[in-house]
């Protein structure tokens, strides 16, 4: 589903490496579960990975969700995202303008930009999704990262012309129907899907409709 309730943002730190392939099969068999689950997007995000190992990962997750909704984004590398033939790309609040990219790579590209308080919504321009953030504090964060907090979430989302915002930052279930109300389309994190995955497909899939649910309410609104 486009724009998405729920994109899932990878971080092999946190998942349970085991057998031969390590880290990338742990990090294809996330991906695989949050496609099961229902979840509309998953980030790739290995910052320190070089191209050719993200390629390789990305191209066996893009196979990992064939045949389900869910979507496959890689972070910032456009190119990778490409070769890989993934979804999308998601680009850092730091990174390129939304229409550069637009203009170098195939209109089938989903493109998704990082803003935070104070950006310049003309570098978000053009962006199938924008994420807003850090909307509460989190644990994935340094403890020194400004929080954002709801009024900016709102004042973000209200901009004339300005893409679905989905939040992140220290969001759970329990704030889902706040950032709803705020303006926002989904949610995106590390923590709430890594610690559902951890108990078990039943429990994974259980908080996934959690958060939809929540956004149908907003959808059914509008």
């Amino acid at each position: 589903m486009w724009p998405p309730r729920s994109v899932a943002i990878t971080d092999r730190r946190h998942l349970a490496a085991r057998g031969d392939g390590g880290e990338d099969d742990a990090l294809v068999a996330f991906v695989a579960a949050m496609a099961t689950a229902g979840v509309d997007a998953v980030q790739v995000r290995e910052r320190d990975w070089p191209d050719a190992r993200v390629l390789r990962v990305t191209r066996a997750a893009v196979s990992a969700v064939r045949g389900s909704a869910c979507r496959v984004l890689v972070n910032e590398r456009a190119h990778v995202a490409v070769a890989a033939a993934a979804h999308g790309v998601h680009l850092r609040g730091t990174g390129m303008p939304v229409r550069r990219v637009r203009s170098a790579w195939p209109e089938r590209l989903l493109i998704g930009r990082s803003v935070h308080p104070g950006d310049d919504d003309a570098d978000a321009a053009g962006a199938d999704m924008v994420m807003f953030g850090t909307v509460f504090a989190s644990g994935s964060k340094a403890a020194d990262t400004q929080v954002a907090g709801l009024p900016a979430l709102t004042a973000w989302a209200d901009r004339p012309g300005m893409a679905p915002v989905v939040a992140i930052g220290g969001i759970g279930v329990d704030r889902c129907a706040a950032v709803r109300d705020a303006g926002a389309c989904g949610i995106a994190g590390i923590g709430l899907f890594v610690q559902a995955w951890q108990q078990g497909p039943s429990a994974l899939a259980a908080v996934v409709r959690e958060v939809h649910a929540v956004f149908r309410d907003r959808e059914r609104a509008e």
